[in-house]
């Protein structure tokens, strides 16, 4: 913004060839539906199918995915076509089902009158599901068309862009638990039955030219029993279900202002109830991009950042408190004579709040005063300076306010929020002068999230109004949330897992030892190698846990490990605990070291590439153990490393390791499974983890080592309950650790909590290590020539298990070194 302005960003001053604002506010405001479906609109404007918003830029957000299921001709298209029409000022795309059918063979096309296209398996459902989760992830798509003449999807197929709203609509989009498990609202449209079909019969018949006799032999043999037997049973899944579809208005508005409501909130809304952003339109987005542009003039810069201060006042002003006030108006109703003259009627309102200033942060906070002047007439403004005094990090602090501003309200203004260092320390000052935490409201135009996890975490009671929220600072000021979150959540991709090749010196020394190889730096970085480069492999991982070595290795040919795991897609990791000790005054438990420069350790590793990290911690079931001395320490710790990896950029993995060793059965390790992780949560809210950026690596749910046995179906029960009833829905993702079971034990344990059909709010994935690399390991046995079979065993481990992660694993791969166990009775790393 412009300094003689006192706006607190430095911009050039374009005074020539700058744009019209006409055609700036025009390319902001116009049509937003990307690959909108409604006929008249797509041959309207092609502009529509242009992106207008990269991925980066909508990093924050996600968008609203609707489901709308029914039976055919039940209402659908139109219920669809209201809502869109209904949320004009919001981008919204509508994906049909029908553009998914599968390309029918020669020989189904000779008897295409006999196929049946109302079942679940006409749909490609994976192809569906890929398209999904790409405008989940706010990726533009390509959507195929399907011919109905020729029963085949042809091209070129449609563009789609990513929204804030997605509209999926289908006879049978309920019908697939992966499918709805991303869409944040399910609507059912249920029309009787004897509707639909004279619908479809007129359709049909008028429309499609097709004899009566036909559509109702179609509706008899294929039609009516496939809404008995797929459509009507997934009604179930509905959050909201339309009787008579579209003529339902009061149900539409109904769903649309709950759409509004949703997309107006920020995800650190969600986090902090105390953070307002102000509802995003065309209007707001257009402005911004006015302010942001650098060819706009110095004058139209000032005059929408002007506009855009004083909706962000009138919306704090919304906060402060009100009393009811009675008046007389001069007219209206019934007019009586008194000895003052002439009196209207009561009109019951409301006082505007009496007692209140507005306090800035000079320079920039002085910007926002003419909106807080131009709102509240007359009102008292105090002023202070924060600067920093030299290198030490001191601040000098100026300060000139009311005298009793203790008695206000007050209204603290800074149009930017970055760090959160100058916020922190004006309110501090605030508060010391005696204002209540709860009379303090803070405005700004922009709010970078990582001011916003700073002030609100310190001030929990202030109210912070912002219109905008950024994606972040630069390198220097890098911020945190956002970045947590959709790192965490991209781990948690369905499909994908985690390799852990975070294995100590010490610790691969024995896995290579036991191929007679020798643990020198040289085979380690061979091992690895093998690992990152196996073909194909890396495109079932999300993310490779490294050890502080390998963090700085490269490839043969001089390419870092980091870049070659990036390259893939795949998040690099890094180990960050030193191991465990003994915990003294306990039966031989431990407790986990590492928190020595752990802030510093995480910048630099910050630095080299890695964005998440793991602490192990690990408890023992015994007779008396675990003991709460050692649940409380180990979860504290735990607390303690998630906070300052977050601080510090890092998404952390929270281990929480139950070993298995010991005699106990099973609901013996599902009751203090359920305890330790009790505790977990309680200390990472204590200690204000960002749940949405972390990620779960439990153990599953096991018999002990020499207790009885066992089958997957039980251990899944047991294991999805235990997690539950513990682990918050805000965590994006569980990802297990093996444990000692086999690399084939653990792939069809996985896939078969992922068969079980309840609710699970996150997604339940892998994080091996040894269940990964074992046969792979005995394959290589560190010859240059098993390389090539060694990646292929590689590749069938992480085929298996990310098809475990959708619960489609058959079962059988890798043979007999798949089978084999690999528990270590009182395992260490």
């Amino acid at each position: 913004m412009c300094p003689e302005q006192g706006y607190g960003v430095t911009r050039r001053d374009q005074s020539m060839g700058s744009k019209s604002v006409v055609d700036l506010m025009e390319a902001s405001s116009g049509v937003h539906f990307s690959g909108f479906h409604l006929d008249g609109l797509e041959a309207r404007n092609s502009e529509v199918d242009r992106p207008t918003t990269s991925a980066a830029d909508n990093v924050h957000k996600q968008p609203f995915v609707i489901g709308v299921a029914g039976g055919a001709a039940s209402g659908k298209t139109t219920v669809c076509d209201m809502i869109i029409e209904q949320l004009r000022d919001q981008r919204v795309v509508l994906v049909n089902q029908d553009s998914f059918y599968h390309n029918l063979t020669q020989e189904e096309l000779t008897r295409v009158h006999e196929y049946n296209f109302d079942h679940p398996d006409a749909f490609d459902t994976e192809q569906l599901l890929s398209v999904m989760e790409k405008l989940k992830q706010w990726q533009a798509v390509d959507i195929p068309k399907y011919d109905f003449k020729s029963y085949k999807k042809v091209f070129p197929a449609r563009r789609v862009n990513p929204s804030d709203v997605i509209i999926l609509e289908g006879i049978l989009i309920f019908h697939d638990p992966h499918i709805r498990d991303l869409m944040n609202m399910k609507i059912f449209v249920d029309t009787d039955a004897d509707v639909r079909l004279a619908r479809r019969i007129r359709r049909d018949t008028v429309e499609k030219g097709r004899d009566i006799g036909t559509v109702l032999d179609q509706y008899s043999k294929f039609v009516k029993p496939a809404f008995d037997d797929f459509i009507l049973p997934t009604k179930k899944y509905a959050d909201i279900i339309i009787p008579r579809g579209g003529d339902n208005h009061v149900a539409i508005d109904l769903i649309v202002q709950h759409i509004r409501t949703k997309l107006g909130q920020h995800d650190l809304c969600k986090i902090y109830p105390n953070l307002y952003v102000i509802q995003s339109t065309f209007q707001i987005r257009g402005m911004h991009t006015l302010i942001r542009d650098a060819l706009t003039t110095k004058h139209d810069f000032v005059f929408y950042a002007d506009r855009l201060i004083r909706l962000v006042v009138e919306h704090g002003l919304g906060h402060l408190p009100f009393t009811e006030k009675q008046v007389i108006t001069p007219t209206g109703g019934k007019i009586s004579c008194t000895p003052t003259g002439l009196r209207g009627q009561v009109y019951t309102g409301v006082d505007f709040c009496k007692r209140l200033c507005g306090v800035s942060v000079i320079r920039s906070g002085e910007s926002m005063e003419n909106a807080l002047r131009a709102c509240c007439k007359g009102i008292k403004i105090g002023k202070i300076l924060i600067h920093r005094e030299g290198d030490n990090g001191q601040q000098l602090i100026y300060e000139k306010l009311p005298k009793d501003i203790s008695d206000r309200h007050v209204l603290l203004l800074d149009p930017i929020l970055g760090t959160g260092n100058s916020a922190v320390q004006a309110i501090s000052l605030l508060i010391k002068k005696g204002v209540p935490e709860t009379n303090i409201i803070f405005l700004n135009l922009i709010s970078a999230p990582q001011g916003v996890h700073v002030v609100c975490k310190r001030f929990p009671r202030i109210k912070i109004v912002t219109s905008e929220i950024e994606i972040g600072l630069n390198e220097d000021f890098r911020v945190i949330p956002d970045e947590l979150i959709k790192n965490a959540k991209y781990i948690a991709t369905p499909g994908k897992g985690i390799l852990a090749a975070d294995e100590s010196t010490g610790t691969i020394g024995k896995r290579l030892s036991s191929i007679n190889v020798e643990n020198i730096e040289s085979n380690r970085q061979a091992l690895r190698e093998l690992l990152f480069t196996s073909p194909n492999a890396l495109s079932y991982l999300s993310g490779v846990i490294l050890f502080e070595e390998t963090l700085y290795q490269k490839t043969s040919d001089g390419k870092p490990f980091v870049e070659v795991l990036q390259e893939n897609n795949v998040i690099p990791g890094i180990k960050v605990d030193k191991g465990t000790v003994e915990l003294a005054g306990t039966n031989g438990e431990t407790t986990t070291q590492g928190f020595d420069s752990l802030g510093s350790r995480c910048q630099q590793y910050y630095k080299a590439g890695a964005r998440f990290a793991k602490w192990r911690a690990v408890l023992k079931i015994g007779l008396t153990e675990p003991s709460e001395l050692a649940i409380q320490q180990n979860a504290q710790g735990l607390a303690r490393y998630a906070i300052i990896c977050q601080e510090n950029g890092l998404v952390p993995i929270v281990e929480p390791e139950v070993l298995t060793d010991g005699s106990h059965d099973i609901k013996k390790c599902a009751a203090v499974t359920e305890t330790v992780l009790a505790a977990v949560y309680k200390a990472l809210n204590d200690q204000h983890v960002l749940l949405e950026g972390t990620l779960l690596k439990p153990n599953m749910v096991t018999p002990g080592s020499d207790g009885p046995k066992v089958g997957p179906e039980v251990i899944a029960e047991y294991t999805v309950a235990a997690l539950r009833r513990t682990v918050p829905p805000a965590v994006p993702g569980i990802v297990f650790l093996s444990g000692g079971q086999s690399e084939e034990q653990a792939t069809v344990n996985l896939d078969a909590m992922n068969k079980l059909e309840v609710l699970k709010p996150w997604t339940l994935s892998f994080s091996f290590g040894r269940a990964l690399q074992q046969s792979t390991l005995k394959t290589w046995s560190g010859k240059k020539e098993n390389v090539g079979k060694a990646q292929e065993s590689f590749l069938v481990r992480c085929k298996a298990n990310s098809e475990a992660t959708l619960g489609k694993y058959t079962g059988g791969s890798g043979g007999g070194l798949a089978s084999e166990s690999l528990f270590v009775k009182g395992y260490k790393y």
